[in-house]
C-alpha cells in the first residue's frame, strides 16, 4: 500500500517536476524530509527530488547529493522520510552509501526500501550486503533479496540459491528455483541435482517449456527426458511426458500416444488417456482391437476416456471386463457402462446393487439417470432381493417413483424383516390425501408393538414434510374420520399414540378427558399419546404421572418423556432445567432411565451441569455416561474457556475413568485447549 502511494506521487512528479529542474531545493525543503508523514504537503519533497534528478548530470554533484541524502537517513527521520530517501538513493547512490544502506537492510521495517536501493546501485560493493542477507533474512524479505540478486545476474549467489532450494519455506525454495533459471547451463545443472523438490520441478518444467517456445526443441527434449526419469516424482514425470509430446511432430505425437497405452507406466498411461481424443478413428480402432494387450492400468484409463467416444463399440468389452479379477478394473467398467445410458445394461446395474459398496454407489448413480418407466419395474424386482433392497430404495426415492409405494407396502405387510422398506416409505411418500391414507391403513394392519411403531415413525416423517404443525394433525384427523366407522373407540385406541407424536390443540382436547377416564385401555392410549407429544406443552402432566401414578409402566413412560421434552430448547433458565433433571434422577428406578436422564445433561451448557455429571464419575453404572456428557460440554469453547480451572480436574478424571479411547482423547484435547 505504501509503495502504491509513492508510485502515485512519482506520477505527479512526472507531470510537475519540469518547472523545478532549474531551481535548487531550499534547506527548509531538505529539513522537511526528516519530519515528513504520509498525507503532509509533498511540495518540499518534490523540490528535493527535482534536485536529485538534476544531480545525475555530473558525477560530482551526484555524489554530493547522495551524501546529503545519506546524512538524513537516521533514527530521527520518520519512516515515510526514510522511504523517500531510499527511493532517491536508487537514482544517485554509490559505493559510499552502501554501508549505511546495509545497516538498514537488517531493520525489518526498512529492509525492503534498503534492498531496493542497494539493488539499483550499479557497483560490486552493493551486492555484498545483499549476498549476506541470503543468510540472515527469511520469509518475504528473503524472497525479495533472492529476486534482487537474480535480477543483477549475480553468479556468486548461485551456490546460495542452490542451498535455498531445500528451504522449509516453499515460497523461498520456489524463488530460489526461479532465480536459478536465469543462469543458463550453470543454473540448470544445479536445478537438475535437486529435481525431486516440488519448487525445483516446477521451475525445470518452466525452463523446458520456455525452450520450446523459443524454438529450441532439441534442448527442451533433453530436459524433458531428464525430468521423466523413473526416480522422479510422478507429478513431475507427467509434466515431463506432456512436454515430450510438445516437441514431437504431429505424426510422432499420435504414434507416441498410442504406444504409451501399452507401457507399464502409470504416468504415461495418464498422459496418453488425456490426449486420446486427438487420435483419428483408425488409430483408436487399432487400440481397441489390442486392448487385451494393455496393462490393467492402461485399460482402466482407456475405458474412462473412450466410453463417450466409442461407447456402443466398447460395451461388449466393458461387459467382459466386469468379470476381471481386478476390483478397480471391474468398477471402472461398471462406471463406464452406467455412463452409456443403454437400457439393455439395466439388469447389470441392478445386479450391482447387491455387490460391494463402491459398485452400489456407481449403480445407483447410473440408474437414476434412466427414465422412470424404463427402469422402474426392474427396481421393483430388486426390492425382492434382500442384498439389493436398500440401494434399490435409494434409487426409487431419488427418482420419486411413486408406483413403488404399493409394492413396498405389500412387502411390509408380508415380511418380518422390512425395516428398510418402512424407512423408505417415510422418505418417498408425501403428506397428501393419496399417500397418507395408504400409510394409515398399513399402520392399522400391523400388529401393535415393534412393526407398528416403526410405521408410526415413518408416518411422522411424512407428516413433517408439511411445514405447518397444525395442518399435519388436521390432515390425519380428517383421513381417520373418513374411514369406515370414523373415530370409533378402537380407532382412538390404535391412533392416539400416532396423533400424539404429531400433536395439535384438537388432539390435546381429545386426550385430556381420557387421562382421567374409567376405560383403562383408552387411558393407556391417551398416556402414550401424551408421552409422544413433540413439545413441552404437557410437562406438568408428565411429571405428575411419572411421580404419582400407581402403574410402574406408566411412570416409566412418563418419566422418559418428561426428561426428553424438559431438555428441548426453550426460554426457561438453564438452572431450572437442570433442577428438573435432578428431580427426574431422584425418582428414576432403573439403570437405563438414570443413564437417559444423565445423558440429557449434555444439552444444558453450564458449568453446573458439568459439575453434576462429574458427581457420577465414581458410579459404576453411570460413570461412562458421565464421561461422555462432560466431554460434550467441554467441547464448547464458550463454556470451557471461562471455566478452565473447574474443567481441568474433571477432564483429568475423565481421562482416567473413560473406557472409550475416543472419549479419553477428546477429554485430553479439551483439557489442553486443543
Amino acid at each position: 500500500m505504501i509503495m502504491k502511494y509513492f508510485l502515485l506521487l512519482h506520477l505527479l512528479i512526472s507531470l510537475c517536476v519540469v518547472p523545478l529542474l532549474t531551481a535548487t531545493a531550499s534547506d527548509d525543503a531538505w529539513d522537511a524530509v526528516k519530519t515528513y508523514q504520509y498525507g503532509d504537503d509533498f511540495q518540499p519533497l518534490l523540490a528535493v527530488e527535482a534536485e536529485v534528478m538534476r544531480s545525475v548530470e555530473s558525477p560530482e554533484t551526484k555524489a554530493q547529493t547522495a551524501a546529503r541524502l545519506a546524512a538524513l537517513l537516521d533514527d530521527g527521520t520518520t519512516f515515510a522520510g526514510r522511504q523517500f530517501i531510499c527511493m532517491q538513493l536508487r537514482l544517485v547512490g554509490g559505493a559510499a552509501e552502501v554501508p549505511l544502506l546495509a545497516k538498514w537492510l537488517n531493520r525489518s521495517e526498512d529492509a525492503e526500501n534498503a534492498r531496493l536501493a542497494l539493488a539499483d546501485i550499479p557497483c560490486e560493493e552493493s551486492l555484498v550486503p545483499l549476498r549476506q542477507a541470503l543468510d540472515t533474512s527469511q520469509g518475504r524479505a528473503l524472497i525479495g533479496v533472492i529476486g534482487s540478486l537474480a535480477a543483477r545476474n549475480d553468479r556468486a549467489s548461485v551456490p546460495a540459491f542452490v542451498r535455498l532450494l531445500d528451504d522449509s519455506d516453499r515460497e523461498v525454495a520456489s524463488a530460489a528455483a526461479s532465480a536459478l533459471e536465469r543462469f543458463g547451463a550453470e543454473g540448470l545443472d544445479a536445478l537438475l541435482q535437486t529435481k525431486d523438490s516440488p519448487a525445483v520441478a516446477t521451475a525445470l518444467i518452466g525452463v523446458a517449456n520456455k525452450l520450446v517456445d523459443q524454438g529450441n526443441a532439441e534442448e527442451a527434449a533433453k530436459l524433458f527426458s531428464a525430468l521423466a526419469d523413473a526416480d522422479c516424482p510422478v507429478g513431475l514425470r507427467r509434466a515431463a511426458f506432456q512436454g515430450q509430446l510438445r516437441v514431437l511432430s504431429p505424426e510422432q505425437r499420435k504414434q507416441t500416444i498410442a504406444e504409451w497405452f501399452f507401457e507399464d507406466d502409470s504416468a504415461k498411461n495418464d498422459i496418453a488417456a488425456f490426449h486420446l481424443t486427438e487420435l483419428p478413428d483408425a488409430v483408436f480402432d487399432e487400440l481397441y482391437a489390442n486392448i487385451g494387450k494393455m496393462s490393467v492400468r492402461s485399460r482402466i484409463v482407456f475405458f474412462e476416456t473412450a466410453a463417450e467416444r466409442k461407447g456402443e463399440q466398447l460395451l461388449e468389452s466393458l461387459l467382459e471386463t466386469l468379470e476381471s479379477s481386478d476390483a478397480s478394473e471391474r468398477l471402472t467398467a461398471l462406471r463406464m457402462i452406467g455412463k452409456l445410458g443403454d437400457a439393455s445394461t439395466i439388469p447389470v446395474l441392478i445386479a450391482a446393487l447387491a455387490k460391494d459398496e463402491a459398485s452400489q454407489d456407481t449403480a445407483r448413480e447410473a440408474l437414476i439417470r434412466f427414465p422412470v418407466p424404463t427402469v422402474g419395474p426392474q427396481l421393483l424386482d430388486a426390492l425382492r432381493q434382500p442384498a439389493a433392497r436398500n440401494s434399490a430404495i435409494d434409487v426409487i426415492v431419488a427418482m420419486k417413483y411413486y408406483d413403488a409405494i404399493d409394492p413396498m407396502i405389500r412387502i411390509v405387510r408380508n415380511e418380518t424383516d422390512a425395516d428398510s422398506v418402512i424407512v423408505g416409505l417415510g422418505r418417498l411418500c408425501d403428506p397428501d390425501d393419496i399417500d397418507l391414507p395408504r400409510l394409515l391403513e398399513l399402520y392399522f394392519a400391523c400388529r401393535p408393538a415393534t412393526k407398528r411403531e416403526k410405521v408410526e415413525r415413518a408416518i411422522v416423517v411424512v407428516c413433517e414434510k408439511e411445514p405447518d404443525p397444525v395442518v399435519r394433525a388436521d390432515k390425519l384427523m380428517a383421513i381417520l374420520e373418513r374411514r369406515n366407522g370414523g373415530l370409533s373407540e378402537q380407532v382412538l385406541i390404535d391412533a392416539l399414540p400416532l396423533l400424539g407424536k404429531v400433536g395439535n390443540p384438537r388432539v390435546a382436547e381429545m386426550i385430556q378427558p381420557l387421562l382421567h377416564g374409567q376405560d383403562p385401555v383408552l387411558q393407556q392410549a391417551a398416556i402414550r399419546a401424551l408421552c409422544n407429544w413433540p413439545n413441552a406443552d404437557f410437562l406438568d402432566d408428565l411429571w405428575k404421572i411419572a411421580s404419582e401414578h400407581p402403574s410402574t409402566q406408566y411412570r416409566q413412560w412418563a418419566l422418559r418423556a418428561f426428561i426428553r421434552v424438559a431438555t428441548l430448547k426453550s426460554d426457561r433458565p438453564e438452572s431450572e432445567t437442570l433442577a428438573m433433571l435432578k428431580n427426574a434422577m431422584s425418582i428414576a428406578v432403573n439403570a437405563s432411565d438414570r443413564q437417559w436422564c444423565l445423558s440429557r445433561a449434555a444439552t444444558i451448557r453450564t458449568m453446573e451441569s458439568a459439575d453434576w455429571a462429574a458427581s457420577f464419575l465414581d458410579d459404576p453404572v453411570l460413570s461412562q455416561t458421565a464421561c461422555t456428557v462432560i466431554v460434550e460440554l467441554a467441547h464448547h469453547r464458550f463454556l470451557r474457556e471461562p471455566n478452565k480451572a473447574g474443567f481441568e480436574p474433571v477432564l483429568l478424571k475423565v481421562e482416567q475413568t473413560a473406557k472409550d479411547k475416543d472419549i479419553v482423547d477428546r477429554a485430553r484435547k479439551s483439557r489442553l485447549g486443543m
